[in-house]
């Protein structure tokens, strides 16, 4: 069993996503420069296998290394909450553990990201209990065929999962259940303002102090992109420089408990639209 690559700081991380992939070989300076000029520690890297060799992978990550940036492969789709799509959850990890065994050290992906959101399926409202059962079910195996492959694992999580419970366990959370099972949650936490009522602070501190007890991590995750769901949910009319007020305010909150690790912004080509265009004077 071999041990990822990584590099530890003392400072709150910074993650960011990239989906499209095949930017890291088409725009991999723009991103590296970005990334270190905004103090990005992780970058979670969609694997697409149609489109991206795993030679590219594996230039970008020792390239994104040399600037003290770890790499998770990241995947997911709503549909991985079902039992019978357990099959493409186990593809990924043997995938990754499979690249990660076959080049050189600082060429390896430092652990795996799952964005597995099954309450964006339609039986999310017609038996939500069940559509549950079955996404803890394949996160249990998740967790445990990651521990086998020696791979850290990082779930996306929204920020409610503490007030949902787990079927048939009275007053016991799913992140609870979580945090039980991962070191590191990434609570999807998409408010535009640190103190507001239901805002991102406030939609935090349970699980923060939560995680702080268990001696866990978790990073709150804001969103740049725009979105249907409501202004209030990104920041991509208020821009990056107000995302940067935000987290600062919730940094300086959040910071005494040890659970709470730093931030991730999503998505990396809207964060860094906003950057450009604030240069530009637009």
């Amino acid at each position: 069993m071999f041990i990822a690559y990584f590099v530890q700081s003392s400072h709150p991380k910074k993650g960011t996503w990239i989906w499209d992939a095949p930017t890291i070989r088409t725009h991999k300076e723009d991103i590296i420069t970005f990334c270190k000029q905004n103090g990005v520690t992780d970058i979670y890297l969609y694997i697409d296998r149609q489109k991206v060799t795993p030679k590219d992978y594996a230039f970008f990550i020792k390239e994104a290394a040399k600037n003290n940036i770890r790499v998770e492969a990241l995947a997911g789709d709503p549909s991985w909450g079902l039992k019978e799509k357990r099959v493409f959850i186990q593809d990924f990890i043997e995938w990754v553990y499979s690249y990660n065994f076959n080049v050189s050290e600082k060429e390896r992906f430092s652990g795996i990201h799952l964005d597995i959101e099954p309450y964006l399926l339609p039986d999310w409202k017609k038996n939500k209990n069940n559509v549950i059962a079955g996404w803890l079910s394949n996160l249990e195996f998740l967790a445990k065929e990651a521990h086998a492959s020696g791979l850290q694992v990082t779930v996306d999580l929204p920020f409610w999962v503490d007030k949902i419970e787990v079927p048939d366990y009275h007053d016991y959370a799913l992140s609870t259940w979580m945090l039980k099972r991962f070191d590191t949650l990434v609570l999807m936490d998409y408010r535009d303002s640190a103190e507001d009522p239901d805002g991102i602070i406030d939609n935090a501190l349970d699980t923060v102090i939560e995680a702080s007890a268990m001696e866990k991590s978790v990073l709150i995750a804001v969103e740049m992109a725009r979105s249907g769901e409501g202004d209030k949910t990104t920041f991509y009319e208020e821009g990056h420089q107000v995302m940067e007020e935000q987290l600062e305010i919730t940094e300086k909150q959040l910071t005494k408990h040890s659970g709470f690790q730093g931030f991730a912004i999503h998505g990396f080509p809207d964060w860094m639209s906003s950057y450009q265009k604030h240069k530009k004077g637009e």
